[in-house]
């Protein structure tokens, strides 16, 4: 049976992936958990196009694992923060980025972005 909505599945593995989504909201979250907390230095950083990056934020806040704050008194410019929910992926993260250093090396016709 196919699930269209993870976030109900019976494994709670299913239901994490759900609540994290895609790659890219894997990495938007990543780059904010790692310091890069505004949305030109994620774009520079990722590499992905802006319409993706701005849904995978918006999502990414909609979830609580990240809180956009205003950047300075105008607040046409935002910061987005990893929340405690966010935090505590950090650890299974790094072993995750360890896991595909040690197991899924770059080759010659994979070229890192």
């Amino acid at each position: 049976m196919i699930r269209s909505n993870m976030r109900t599945h019976p494994n709670a593995l299913a239901r994490a992936m759900g609540e994290v989504g895609d790659g890219w909201m894997l990495l938007t979250l990543w780059s904010a958990l790692n310091g890069i907390t505004r949305f030109e230095e994620m774009l520079q950083e990722l590499g992905v196009a802006r319409n993706i990056l701005a849904d995978r934020l918006r999502r990414l806040v909609e979830s609580g694992m990240l809180e956009r704050r205003p950047v300075g008194p105008n607040a046409k410019r935002f910061e987005y923060v990893p929340t405690e929910r966010a935090r505590s992926l950090q650890e299974p993260l790094r072993h995750f980025k360890a896991w595909g250093e040690r197991e899924c090396p770059l080759t010659a016709e994979v070229e890192a972005p």
